[in-house]
């Protein structure tokens, strides 16, 4: 409830994803030496249950810009 009243009748989900699509487009801009272009395009290490996929930075921002039908 104090969410709503802090952000009023704001999509959190949308803005999240606006942000990483923002973040992502800083990043891409970024050389590839550089920690958060390796966090982006990085490989999650350690141990999941079993059955549990491995979710990266790249799959999510993929998602997102599915979302808003952007073809690039």
């Amino acid at each position: 409830m104090e969410l709503h009243n802090l952000y009023g009748n704001a999509d959190i989900i949308n803005m999240l994803a606006s942000r990483r699509l923002r973040w992502a487009g800083h990043v891409a801009r970024t050389g590839n030496g550089r920690k958060a272009h390796k966090i982006l395009l990085g490989k999650p290490e350690g141990t999941r249950s079993s059955g549990t996929p491995k979710i990266r930075w790249e799959d999510t921002i993929v998602r997102d810009l599915m979302e808003v039908d952007y073809e690039g």
